[in-house]
């Protein structure tokens, strides 16, 4: 049996198939590319209006998704070109003490979903930092005293400031907790608990995290900052 397309039905294919693109076809990329450019800049306008008269300060062209809590927006300064993902919690844990803003984030920095960032006294995120999904961050750790006030209403706190400095990366699920310092163009694995100091150019990983190897700005194509810089808002 002859299976092969009748010569009626293959002429109009071939012709369909040789047929140049249309005008538009090259418009298409800068379609999608003027759309993305208008998504954006609705969320950044969405962000100013929600956010721009409520925190201490907020830089140029920062986006924020959806939050679950920010009790204290006037303790909270966020920089230019910042992205933070939906389901954010950024709290202030003694509203009427300590010195404002308690939490700074730096220019560039992108946080990924239900980042939950806790200050009672200062956590200073740096700039260009990138912040992977469910990391936590806090300044703070309750108080038990066994026979004494029950934890639950027990106000409290045991408090030293958390810094991150520019150009780190924190993987999913980090905890970082209260009095340490994380070095510029450091990396965190993913499911690490920092519980002490991290040197600039390290990778660490484990809970509790420590030292894998330090990395080669040259090499690994990191941008460093010099040592001891203080992130800026």
């Amino acid at each position: 049996m002859n299976r092969s397309v009748p010569e009626a039905v293959s002429a109009p294919l071939a012709q369909h198939a040789e047929r140049p693109a249309t005008p538009l076809t090259p418009l298409l990329p800068l379609r999608r590319s003027f759309l993305e450019r208008l998504g954006r800049a609705w969320q950044v306008g969405r962000t100013r209006m929600l956010w721009g008269w409520r925190l201490h300060t907020l830089g140029r062209r920062s986006i924020f998704g959806r939050s679950l809590l920010v009790n204290h927006p006037r303790a909270v300064s966020v920089g230019s070109n910042v992205t933070i993902a939906d389901g954010f919690v950024l709290a202030d844990l003694q509203p009427r003490q300590g010195t404002l803003p308690k939490i700074v984030i730096g220019d560039g920095a992108t946080i990924l979903f239900r980042f939950q960032c806790n200050a009672a006294r200062s956590v200073r995120i740096g700039r260009d930092v990138l912040i992977a999904s469910n990391v936590l961050i806090t300044d703070s750790d309750h108080v038990v005293e066994p026979g004494g006030v029950p934890v639950t209403v027990n106000a409290k706190l045991v408090t030293r400031p958390v810094v991150i400095e520019d150009n780190c990366w924190l993987g999913q699920n980090v905890v970082v907790v209260k009095g340490v310092t994380i070095g510029h163009a450091s990396v965190v694995g993913a499911n690490s608990v920092v519980t002490r100091d991290v040197p600039p150019c390290t990778v660490v990983a484990g809970n509790p995290a420590h030292p894998i190897k330090t990395l080669n700005d040259a090499s690994t194509g990191l941008h460093g900052y010099p040592t001891g810089e203080t992130p800026r808002p």
